[in-house]
């Protein structure tokens, strides 16, 4: 126990600042730079995490060739409204894919934020993974073929035609010349690579609420000889379904080139154009698949399968 004696008036340590106090009694201050290291080391480390994450989620943003950082101030420009009716729409288009459940969308705003967020980060596509039962086989088939090439040859240089050598030397030239174009045409045959495109994360990226579509304009060029060869029916079909690709609508141009400027074919076009007035609609509406209409129309399928407005009846037939 340390005893203490009185206080003297006048002397000359009674007017001790505090800063002193604490110099001469650095016990608690000890604690509090300990506990204020320890704050600072886990602040260090959270941002540490975080920056890691954000690098992470970058480095994957950039294998589709755009990046989502410009998304991240959105919520700070839009009125609690707008964000919550586009976070709705988000969560709208993720249950249609499966990637979301119901109960999911009964989570907290904030929880609904980093969904936004994370999602707009995403790659705009993936490769899809081709299994190896399906593409060893052929592999296979093409390494035996090139073998049989190379004893083609062998057998073709080594026994030339003396007394025709001329045709036989055009002939040799000609079957490498062949055999080359063959080996360039099985490269992404080896290795072939398939797409899956996100077209939700292009509209988050790049349709923003109340701000102008920042989406490039798309232009389609369609061409057309001779409608004996090429019936006009194929080209209406092919020209309604890009119109109806989903790509806002005056962003979308499409261009017929008819270098037999045929009649019929400008007359089929006309009818087209007209129709497109309500085909293009209704396939953004119901989300139909295919928008070729003759080849929705012929497909054997439950066109009533995940089709809950009522209205969906009605206008499928006006539109058959």
């Amino acid at each position: 126990m340390m005893k203490c004696c009185p206080r003297v008036v006048g002397d000359e340590d009674e007017n001790l600042d505090g800063d002193d106090f604490e110099d001469e009694f650095p016990i608690k201050n000890h604690h509090e730079d300990l506990d204020q290291h320890r704050d600072v080391n886990h602040a260090e480390n959270g941002d540490y995490n975080q920056q890691k994450l954000y690098s992470n989620g970058q480095a994957f943003s950039s294998a589709g060739s755009v990046t989502g950082k410009d998304l991240e101030g959105d919520k700070e420009f839009l009125s609690n409204a707008e964000w919550q009716e586009r976070v709705e729409k988000w969560k709208v288009r993720q249950e249609k894919r499966g990637l979301l459940n119901k109960e999911d969308g009964k989570e907290d705003p904030g929880e609904e934020d980093e969904y936004l967020m994370a999602e707009a980060r995403q790659p705009l596509w993936r490769k899809v993974p081709i299994p190896s039962s399906l593409i060893n086989p052929y592999r296979i088939v093409i390494v035996m073929r090139l073998v049989i090439l190379c004893f083609f040859f062998r057998f073709r240089i080594l026994t030339p035609a003396y007394d025709a050598y001329p045709l036989w030397l055009i002939s040799v030239i000609c079957e490498i010349w062949f055999a080359l174009s063959w080996i360039l045409d099985q490269f992404p045959k080896w290795l072939p690579i398939t797409r899956e495109t996100y077209l939700d994360r292009l509209s988050i990226r790049f349709e923003r609420e109340g701000e102008p579509n920042q989406l490039s304009p798309v232009d389609v060029f369609v061409s057309s000889v001779d409608p004996l060869k090429e019936p006009p029916i194929i080209t209406a079909n092919t020209v309604l379904s890009i119109l109806s690709v989903d790509y806002p609508v005056d962003k979308v141009t499409c261009y017929v080139s008819d270098d037999g400027a045929s009649m019929l074919l400008f007359d089929c076009l006309a009818e087209t154009s007209e129709f497109a007035r309500r085909w293009v609609p209704f396939c953004k509406k119901y989300s139909i698949e295919p928008r070729a209409p003759e080849y929705y129309f012929n497909e054997k399928i439950d066109y009533l399968k995940d089709k809950v407005e009522p209205t969906f009846v009605k206008e499928r037939r006006s539109m058959k």
